[in-house]
């Protein structure tokens, strides 16, 4: 199904985040010209950053319970809906899809896939196994991000939780502009803020990451992605 083919929007930001930070004295030598879009020094208003999260929030806050639990984000749960949905309920969806595989789908933490795969424990796959491996390795995945935003560990995320990783902001703004520039953002250690404040200006911007490829080829340094994608190619080579 096309909509477990998004990449996860804060991954696919962290790497072009890290992309710019390790290259940026490469790309001002070879005559980019970077500066001219003003990438370090812009950033994101802190207010907006907070309400974005509280946004995403209530969009996986299906029952309006002012948590979100499991059920709620479980995309193999919800793709069996998807046949009866009509346009508006699909464009719904697939919003939902894209907030839980960047707030929740947890690619770093290691687990044995061979024993979550193997629901039986009778240390083989069975046909029926097999078949649901896929649903069962990302539903295992989104369980470990939950969990990792569950602090008080009572099974779901509530709004405080949800927004955690935005309490660093007022400390990242040195110069209490209520602004945190891409600058000021690489001092953080959590890689949530990273995505959040880069991502915040991509959706500014109007861009769809999705659509385009790390290997799109950029023709000048016109807009903000073909720089992106010109440092990315460098990184690369």
């Amino acid at each position: 199904m096309r909509f477990n083919r998004i990449l996860p929007s804060c991954i696919f930001a962290t790497l072009c985040c890290f992309s710019f930070s390790a290259f940026a004295d490469e790309v001002k030598e070879s005559g980019l010209q970077l500066f001219e879009v003003d990438w370090f020094s812009s950033g994101a208003a802190i207010q907006d950053l907070r309400d974005r999260s509280t946004k995403t929030f209530e969009l996986l806050d299906q029952d309006n319970s002012s948590s979100i639990t499991f059920d709620e984000i479980d995309l193999s749960e919800m793709e069996s809906e998807v046949p009866d949905m009509n346009n508006e309920e699909l464009r719904e969806y697939s919003r939902r899809v894209q907030a839980i595989q960047s707030r929740f789908m947890n690619w770093t933490t290691e687990f044995d896939e061979f024993e979550v795969v193997d629901t039986n424990g009778d240390g083989v796959w069975n046909r029926d196994e097999y078949e649901e491996r896929r649903q069962k390795l990302q539903s295992h995945r989104l369980q470990l991000g939950l969990e990792e935003y569950d602090t008080d560990e009572n099974g779901a995320v509530e709004l405080h939780e949800f927004n955690s990783h935005l309490d660093e902001l007022e400390l990242l703004d040195e110069d209490a502009d209520g602004i945190v520039s891409h600058k000021e953002a690489f001092k953080s250690e959590n890689d949530r803020v990273i995505s959040d404040i880069l991502m915040s200006r991509l959706a500014a911007d109007e861009m769809v990451w999705a659509s385009y490829s790390l290997a799109a080829p950029a023709a000048s340094t016109s807009s903000t992605f073909e720089v992106y994608v010109e440092i990315d190619k460098k990184a690369k080579d």
